[in-house]
C-alpha cells in the first residue's frame, strides 16, 4: 500500500476516465462498496435476503472462460449472499441454415431469464443492435463479462468486411447497454472507451493447481496445453524446438489437445486433453511454452495459460505479446522470447540449469498466489457487482 492510499497491485485498473475504483484501488474512498446491498430479492428459509443474479454464458461447462471466469466464482457469490443461475448456450447445429433460428430463439430465451433476475451478468455474448437494450429495459443493472477479443472475428473464422462490422456492431451495442463492463486485462480495458469498466483478471485456483500435484521434472521435456485453434503459434516454433532436440538428446515436446500438432523433426509426446484430469494434463511438463504471434486478437489474450503454468511452479518461456509483458518479469518469474534465437536462448538456458528452473517456477508462483489467486479475484469480483447495484449507470445517466 503506497502513502496516497492506493494499491500498487497489478489488479489495479489504468483505464482513466469512466473506470471504476473498487477497494483494492482506492480503499479509503470506496469502502462503502463493502456494505450489504438493498436490492430486491428473494428470501431464504432463514430470512437471509438473496440477490437473484441471471448469468448468460457462452457455450456450456467445458467452455475454459466460462470455468474460470464464472463457475469458478459460484461457491463466492453464494457466500456473499447472491442466487447465482447460469444458462448456457444451446449447441450450434452444423448446418449454417438452422443456426439463425436457433440464436433468435437462444435470445428469446435469454431476454425471458433477464427478466426475473435482480442482476443480469453477461459472459462473452454478444447482441444484435435491437436485441442489446432490451436487455436492460427493466430497473435492473446489466453487467457485460469479457476476456477474450469478441469484437474482432477470430482467426480461424471468415474474416471478411462483413464478418468485421457484425463483430464490432453487436459488441459495441452490448457493451454500451451495460452498466459495468468487466475486462480481463489492459488492452480489452482500452477498447472499450469511456464505458465504466473494471479490470478482473482470470483466477487461478492455486489450491488446485498447485507444485505437489505434479512432483518433479528432472529430464528435459517442454510442454504445451490448449485447443487445437491456437496450435497454429506451437507449430510457428517448430524450428527452434528442432534445434533444441538436436542439442539436448532426450528432449521431448509434451503437447496437451484436441488434436495432434504438426511439428516435423520434434520429439512429441501427444496427449488428449481431458477435463476430468485437467491439472494432470502439466504432468510431466518441465518447462510451458506459451507463444503468440503479435496481433490485435493475441494482444487482448488473458494470458491464462501462462498462470496455469506459474501456479504449478512450471517455469516458462512467452512471447511478449500483451498480458504476458505484463505479467513476466524477465528473468525472475520466466523468460519473453520474441525471435527464433531467443527461443533456443531462454530453452537452451533452462533445460542446462535446473536450479534456475527452480527460482523461476517458485516466483512464477508467487506472482500468481499475490495477484491471479481464485479468492481474492472472488473478492474483486463480488465487490464489482455490489457496486454496480448501488451505483447503475443510469443513476449516474451514463449509458
Amino acid at each position: 500500500m503506497r502513502d496516497d492510499g492506493t494499491n500498487d497491485s497489478r489488479l489495479a485498473d489504468p483505464c482513466g476516465g469512466n473506470r471504476v475504483d473498487l477497494p483494492l484501488v482506492l480503499r479509503s474512498k470506496f469502502e462503502l462498496v463493502n456494505t450489504s446491498p438493498q436490492p430486491r430479492s428473494t428470501t431464504t428459509s432463514t430470512g437471509t435476503r438473496e440477490i437473484r443474479l441471471r448469468i448468460l454464458v457462452v457455450g456450456d461447462d467445458t467452455v475454459a472462460s466460462t470455468r474460470y471466469r464464472i463457475l469458478a466464482h459460484l461457491p463466492a457469490l453464494h457466500a456473499a449472499g447472491f442466487d447465482p443461475k447460469v444458462v448456457f448456450q444451446e449447441s450450434r447445429p452444423a448446418r449454417r441454415l438452422l443456426r439463425l433460428p436457433l440464436r433468435l430463439l437462444d435470445e428469446i430465451r435469454d431476454l425471458r431469464q433477464a427478466a426475473d433476475s435482480d442482476l443480469l451478468l453477461i459472459h462473452r455474448r454478444c447482441y444484435p443492435a435491437f436485441f442489446a437494450p432490451l436487455l436492460r429495459r427493466k430497473n435492473r443493472p446489466m453487467v457485460f463479462d469479457i476476456d477474450d477479443a469478441i469484437y474482432l472475428p477470430s482467426p480461424v473464422e471468415s474474416n471478411s468486411r462483413i464478418a468485421r462490422y457484425r463483430y464490432r456492431r453487436n459488441f459495441d451495442t452490448t457493451a454500451a447497454a451495460a452498466d459495468l463492463v468487466l475486462c480481463g486485462n489492459r488492452v480489452l480495458a482500452e477498447r472499450v472507451g469511456e464505458k465504466r469498466k473494471v479490470i478482473v483478471p482470470t483466477a487461478v485456483d492455486c489450491g488446485r493447481f498447485h507444485p505437489d500435484a505434479l512432483g518433479v521434472v528432472e529430464h528435459p521435456t517442454a510442454g504445451w496445453v490448449g485447443h487445437s485453434s491456437n496450435l497454429v503459434y506451437l507449430e510457428a516454433l517448430a524450428g527452434p524446438l528442432r534445434e533444441i532436440a538436436w542439442r539436448h538428446p532426450g528432449f521431448k515436446l509434451i503437447v496437451v489437445a484436441d488434436r495432434r500438432p504438426r511439428l516435423e523433426g520434434v520429439p512429441v509426446e501427444y496427449r488428449p486433453w481431458t477435463l476430468e484430469d485437467e491439472v494432470g494434463c502439466f504432468r510431466g511438463i518441465g518447462i510451458g511454452l506459451m507463444p503468440l504471434d503479435d496481433s490485435r486478437w493475441t494482444r487482448a489474450k488473458c494470458a491464462f495459460k501462462l498462470l496455469q503454468y506459474m501456479a504449478l511452479g512450471i517455469p516458462s518461456v512467452a512471447s511478449p505479446v500483451g498480458m504476458n509483458r505484463e505479467i513476466i518479469e524477465q528473468g525472475r518469474n520466466g523468460l519473453l522470447a520474441m525471435t527464433d534465437e531467443d527461443w533456443i536462448s531462454g530453452l537452451d538456458e533452462l533445460i542446462g540449469q535446473p536450479a534456475k528452473r527452480r527460482e523461476i517456477g517458485c516466483a512464477g508462483r508467487e506472482t500468481v498466489e499475490r495477484s491471479f489467486d481464485l479468492p481474492l479475484v472472488s473478492d474483486r469480483l463480488l465487490k464489482a457487482l455490489i457496486w454496480v447495484m448501488k451505483n447503475p449507470a443510469r443513476a449516474h445517466k451514463l449509458s
